[in-house]
């Protein structure tokens, strides 16, 4: 029973793990909101840096860690953040208009069709974004090569990528039952994904 509740006990490292998630949310949160969302990607990237280097025994869930990968990859994230902001509000507005161009068309078959590749659209981005970020930590590569590099990786560990998914809809539905959740289900999925794609990263 001593060793439960000592240093090196269960007890010990499963609170030590909810209170960095707290805090790792708490940083990503106050981040992205001082830089009134533009930070997002750089926030993001921070929260990965932090995650990936604890899923390799190689940090600690700490400020000095979450600002030197907010500092590191500032330009390249926040390009990256934006583009994919812009692609996802661009395709949710074009979804929204679908009625609009079934009026116009006429055709339900070509209205299908354009609703259709929208939600492919949609499905990319979240599967770009399971990855992106981790390459951009991983590897000093352009913005482009960082796009070519998320799409390569997600469709050739196609496994990965699904679990990656499933593992959001657990978190959200979490969320969705639990609203206290929100307050780590954040970097909660940063820790899980970093555990799971950080061997396909550092390969790719």
């Amino acid at each position: 029973m001593g060793k439960l509740f000592s240093i090196d006990g269960l007890l010990y490292r499963i609170g030590t793990i909810i209170i960095d998630l707290f805090y790792m949310n708490l940083l990503w949160t106050l981040f992205t909101i001082m830089g009134l969302g533009i930070t997002g990607g750089a926030s993001t990237s921070a929260l990965f840096h932090v995650m990936l280097r604890r899923a390799e025994n190689k940090g600690n869930c700490n400020f000095r860690e979450f600002w030197y990968g907010f500092k590191k990859d500032f330009k390249r994230a926040t390009i990256v953040w934006l583009i994919l902001l812009s692609v996802f509000a661009i395709t949710y507005v074009n979804i929204n208009y679908i009625p609009f161009f079934q009026s116009i068309i006429g055709n339900a078959y070509i209205t299908m069709l354009l609703f259709i590749v929208q939600l492919l659209i949609m499905v990319e981005l979240l599967v770009l974004f399971i990855y992106i970020f981790g390459i951009i930590n991983r590897q000093t590569i352009p913005v482009a090569q960082v796009f070519k590099k998320a799409f390569i990786i997600s469709h050739k560990h196609l496994l990965t990528t699904l679990t990656c998914i499933a593992l959001l809809i657990v978190v959200m539905i979490g969320i969705f039952h639990v609203p206290i959740l929100l307050a780590a289900g954040i970097s909660g999925y940063a820790m899980l994904t970093s555990l799971i794609i950080k061997d396909k990263i550092r390969l790719s």
